[in-house]
């Protein structure tokens, strides 16, 4: 039975194959962080549970006796209270430019990570649909995953972190970028061969690359 998360410990509760869950685990275990993962369904959240998070959402982290249940603010508070490797920048230009970026491909109306939601959850029409949007996003970004090691970046930041989940999938979700991508592939393996990355992927995840 699950029970109340200990006061001492770094508790993560995660959804088994959601973008947002995976890229929280990514950030954890590419930090070292000391933590507990459990791993819950949605449609089966335990009463403990929605008593810490009552907006019914995951990833829900709990640490020091505080709840956060919104991606951003889990992963700003991840990056401050684990400073190393520091995956944001300190400069605050720099800092509100990736700030943006995450909210662009995380949150924004039709961004990445709804596109893939769509295409996994969503009717034939929905789903085509998205997949051709996210397929000519993804062409349309080449040049800038060929510009730098990491997205608009020298040094991996949040927002490569909230990428890499996109890119691990695009063979579930049906998309195949070709030979013109390759500055896309070849960015995607530098975030795969990452420490941490193979060890925050769920069973379930595992297969889908």
């Amino acid at each position: 039975m699950l029970t109340k998360p200990n006061p001492a410990s770094t508790t993560l509760y995660t959804a088994t194959q959601e973008l947002e869950s995976h890229a929280v685990r990514f950030i954890m275990a590419h930090k070292s962080i000391e933590r507990d993962v459990i791993e819950l369904e949605f449609d089966d959240m335990p009463e403990e549970v929605l008593e810490l998070n009552p907006c019914q959402t995951m990833p829900t982290l709990f640490d020091r006796g505080m709840v956060l249940y919104d991606l951003s603010v889990i992963m700003e508070y991840l990056d401050e209270r684990f400073p190393f490797p520091p995956l944001l920048p300190v400069d605050p230009i720099e800092k509100a430019e990736k700030r943006l970026l995450i909210y662009r491909f995380t949150r924004a109306e039709g961004c990445w990570y709804e596109l893939v939601d769509t295409i996994l959850n969503g009717d034939k029409k929905a789903a085509d649909a998205a997949r051709k949007t996210l397929n000519g996003n993804l062409i349309e970004l080449i040049p800038l995953f060929a510009h730098q090691p990491y997205f608009k970046s020298d040094t991996m930041t949040l927002v490569d972190v909230c990428l890499a989940p996109v890119l691990w999938r695009l063979g579930i979700l049906g998309i195949k970028l070709g030979d013109k991508a390759k500055p896309i592939l070849s960015y995607a393996a530098r975030l795969f061969d990452k420490e941490g990355f193979q060890e925050g992927l769920t069973f379930c995840e595992k297969d889908f690359n």
